[in-house]
């Protein structure tokens, strides 16, 4: 019995990381050469495992080291270190990503994504605001909220559209659409697909079909799938634009927005194209189905 607990303590120091009492085993809490390796030749990680290794070591015994200092002299010496190593913060945070194909590694996984965000790096900001957010239903409680301050600040100071639709996105969960609105253009105007999509909407619930159609197209010229699904049947309502109309339908099915070959069904059936709308209805089907599982 004693054994088994032995085993059972040493796995789970095995896969700790800054919460680890003695210098953790990094061979055996890290992806697998071959996975790393793949990593880096991808360019997802700017780093190898030797010199992830290294930094990580420093890491963790500058962090017990000064572990009675406050957040400023923590977050000092950790840039510190990745100056030393030329690691960049983003690396934390692609490391994280990584290993969420390794079992048993959340607390690692949490870890660096805390080192990375306290280092300001975008993508860890981005993570920890998709996943605290939506939880919070009082926009008093968002506006207190230290990673509501960081994603703000992540949109204004550096242009980050993204930021800019998770804090439109949390204003519309909390009923707070002019705000939501006025992010929508913020991201709009740094070239957001999504944003022109929503802004469409927007446009479209109040009415204004012309200024829909500007936004969905803006949209279209920036790849968003669900805005040449929604210009397109604007196109199929007003009668016009026709073959502007089926290629953006085609678009928009061909990216998997499944609503888009209903309405292919619709149109080539409305030609007497019976069996190619036949064929739609079909993949519509199928597509309706897959959404649902």
């Amino acid at each position: 019995m004693a054994a088994v607990q032995r085993v059972r303590v040493a796995t789970s120091a095995a896969h700790k990381f800054l919460s680890s009492s003695k210098l953790p085993d990094f061979a055996r809490i890290l992806p697998s050469d071959a996975a790393f390796t793949s990593a880096v030749n991808n360019g997802f990680i700017k780093c190898n495992k030797e010199e992830t290794t290294a930094v990580l070591k420093a890491v963790w015994h500058t962090t017990h080291n000064i572990h009675h200092a406050g957040d400023k002299a923590r977050v000092s010496a950790l840039s510190d270190i990745c100056k030393s190593h030329n690691f960049l913060p983003s690396n934390f945070t692609a490391l994280a990503t990584l290993l969420q194909q390794v079992p048993n590694t959340s607390t690692v996984r949490t870890d660096l994504l805390s080192i990375a965000e306290s280092l300001n790096d975008p993508g860890a900001i981005l993570k920890s605001a998709s996943s605290i957010l939506p939880v919070i239903r009082s926009t008093l409680v968002l506006e207190a909220s230290h990673t509501w301050r960081k994603l703000a600040a992540l949109a204004a100071d550096h242009k980050v559209p993204e930021a800019y639709e998770q804090m439109a996105e949390t204003c519309e969960r909390l009923k707070n659409l002019t705000q939501a609105q006025h992010y929508w253009n913020k991201a709009a105007e740094l070239d957001s697909g999504k944003a022109c999509l929503m802004l469409g909407r927007y446009a479209l619930k109040n009415g204004r079909v012309e200024l829909a159609m500007e936004w969905f197209a803006k949209g279209a010229d920036r790849d968003e799938a669900e805005a040449y699904y929604e210009l397109g049947v604007l196109q199929m309502e007003q009668g016009k634009d026709k073959e502007d109309a089926e290629h953006n339908l085609l678009v928009a099915a061909a990216s998997g927005v499944g609503p888009a070959a209903a309405k292919l069904e619709q149109l080539y059936k409305a030609r007497n194209e019976t069996a190619k709308g036949a064929r739609w209805g079909e993949l519509a089907g199928e597509m309706e189905k897959v959404s649902k599982n």
